[in-house]
């Protein structure tokens, strides 16, 4: 899946693509949105704990009722919701 996301070319690049399991001092603050019922969604959790550790600020919340890729649908409520969270967090 990795190498999938940074493509063959930008294997060297990881590290920057997934910034978990490093020092993350003076990572931005950050927002999760995770889907309820997301394989990926304890990694979300994980790398918002790793914040967390590093003195960072985040928020984080989950989606309730959709699953990984809702963003992609955009005629549903879920899709309305997590964009308004996002406007929130970002207009702060």
């Amino acid at each position: 899946m990795a190498r999938n996301y940074v493509g063959r070319a930008n294997l060297d690049r990881l590290p920057e693509a997934f910034p978990g399991g490093r020092d993350l001092t003076g990572f931005p603050p950050t927002l999760i949105v995770n889907s309820e019922r997301d394989s990926l969604r304890a990694s979300g959790e994980a790398f918002a704990d790793e914040l967390l550790a590093h003195g960072r600020p985040v928020e984080v919340s989950t989606e309730p009722a959709t699953s990984h890729g809702h963003l992609n649908r955009p005629r549903r409520t879920a899709f309305h919701r997590t964009i308004s969270t996002f406007s929130t967090w970002l207009s702060r």
